[in-house]
């Protein structure tokens, strides 16, 4: 079932202020990427116009993550990212600073943070090509009945990027295109997409 994409689902609080922490220049190159690929962006005709796809990268005990509805930029500045710096999935709760609110997709993210001390990077796109061939492709997958956004899914992730360890990724069957991939290193979470996508265009 299609979810709407760039809707906030989780409760939280925001405080308004420009972060000290610089955005890693590893998460600019590999959003530049995706951009040329149309794996991040904003289409009139996709997702009813609003913006997809989102980076993040882990901060210490927090997370920058691209803040919310910036699918459409060509280029991001540090005002552009959030910084999440407490989270609850059993309450889809969380707590962000930054200029812009962060990403729909924040707890998601943060699920997979949680399910692997060492996950440093998490790339969520979407890909109508990999979404489609998820079955050929052998890609572990969420329920289609499981709405992005919501608890069931962030403990679903969580869950899943559990077993499958720190580097990996996953088709949300209830999220329209949507993949998560996520790695120790921003090549590997980025590498792990671009296979897929190769995979299923040979």
């Amino acid at each position: 079932m299609a979810e709407q994409e760039g809707v906030i689902k989780f409760t939280y609080e925001f405080e308004k202020r420009v972060n000290v922490s610089e955005v890693s220049w590893e998460m600019q190159i590999w959003r530049d990427l995706f951009v040329g690929y149309a794996l991040i962006g904003q289409v009139p005709d996709r997702y009813g116009g609003f913006g997809f796809g989102n980076l993040s990268c882990r901060v210490g005990e927090a997370f920058s993550i691209t803040a919310s509805q910036t699918g459409g930029l060509k280029c991001l500045s540090a005002l552009d990212y959030a910084l999440v710096h407490d989270w609850s999935l059993v309450r889809n709760h969380l707590s962000a600073t930054g200029d812009k609110e962060p990403s729909s997709e924040s707890l998601t993210h943060a699920a997979i943070y949680d399910s692997c001390p060492s996950v440093r990077f998490v790339f969520h796109v979407h890909s109508p090509l990999i979404w489609h061939a998820r079955q050929a492709l052998g890609l572990p997958e969420t329920s289609a009945e499981i709405p992005y956004g919501t608890v069931l899914m962030a403990q679903t992730l969580k869950s899943l990027a559990r077993d499958i360890g720190p580097d990996g990724i996953i088709a949300m069957a209830g999220h329209e295109d949507g993949i998560i991939a996520w790695s120790t290193t921003a090549m590997g979470a980025g590498s792990l997409i671009f296979s897929a996508l190769h995979q299923q265009s040979v």
